[in-house]
């Protein structure tokens, strides 16, 4: 199967959000509709990060330039790696890489350790309070895989985001930065193409990636290799519980307190 992928375009994204919000709408994830109840803080993002109501972000770095501010925008979600930690440690199996690169999780089989988002390197698992289990992007694989568009890459009006074959979306990014090399904006590079042995969500970073927010030469903690190998154990463990709980509901059967019992069959004199 063909592997694809998402490319962001930094230099042409307006950070209108749209995106944000087709995300919640298709994915049925709920926003603070309350007045004023997210405090201003100086700046035009929309929180401070991801959380385990939102897959997908658009970070805003506002810096002070010739003429009025320069605006540098990156988008935040799940990269989804060709070698994903995440898979690596869960012991329920509810992370998995499908054929087309999608990292997906399936939340049916989550059980909320959050082992995930302490050995992603980008700590983009979240967990969801009100459901007790992670939340992230899935590349709208429900979509995908009938021949759809991501919802993000559908709705954005100014051509951000594109979605196909990698390969594809790669020469297409180095193109871009190439163009943007041409007119003056020396720093542009490509981000994903190695990258955690490359992405699936690729982004051109206009003015160099610690601008727009993406962590160069990301690397998974120690934890991760720690977890990897707690993961049978963890396994094992949760087996052992449930054997362990199940002999004892089956020995407790029929048991009665000697200073407690009730024999119901005695009558009342």
């Amino acid at each position: 199967m063909t592997e694809n992928a998402i490319l962001y375009d930094s230099s042409k994204c307006s950070a209108c959000k749209g995106c944000q919000v087709q995300c919640k709408q298709w994915n049925n994830l709920p926003s603070s509709l309350g007045k004023d109840t997210n405090e201003f803080t100086g700046s035009y993002q929309s929180m401070a990060d991801l959380n385990g109501d939102t897959r997908l972000l658009i970070g805003f770095d506002e810096k002070a330039a010739d003429g009025g501010i320069e605006w540098a925008f990156g988008r935040r979600s799940c990269f989804h790696c060709t070698d994903p930690t995440c898979v690596s440690v869960c012991p329920s199996g509810a992370l998995s890489k499908l054929d087309d690169g999608t990292v997906r999780l399936d939340s049916s089989k989550c059980i909320g350790c959050k082992y995930c988002t302490a050995v992603c390197p980008f700590e983009v698992p979240k967990y969801r309070a009100s459901s007790g289990v992670s939340n992230k992007c899935t590349l709208c694989d429900d979509r995908t895989t009938a021949g759809r568009e991501p919802a993000c890459v559908q709705t954005c009006p100014a051509a951000a985001l594109s979605y196909g074959p990698r390969e594809d979306v790669i020469a297409a990014g180095k193109v871009r930065v190439e163009e943007l090399k041409t007119a003056g904006f020396d720093k542009a590079e490509l981000y994903g193409e190695t990258e955690m042995g490359g992405m699936h969500v690729l982004a051109v970073a206009k003015f160099g990636l610690e601008a727009h927010g993406y962590k160069r030469n990301p690397k998974a903690p120690t934890a991760a290799m720690i977890f990897d190998l707690m993961r049978p154990l963890t396994a094992l463990g949760v087996a052992g519980i449930a054997a362990v709980l199940s002999v004892s509901f089956l020995a407790s059967r029929g048991y009665e307190r000697p200073d407690a019992a009730v024999d119901a069959t005695k009558e009342e004199n």
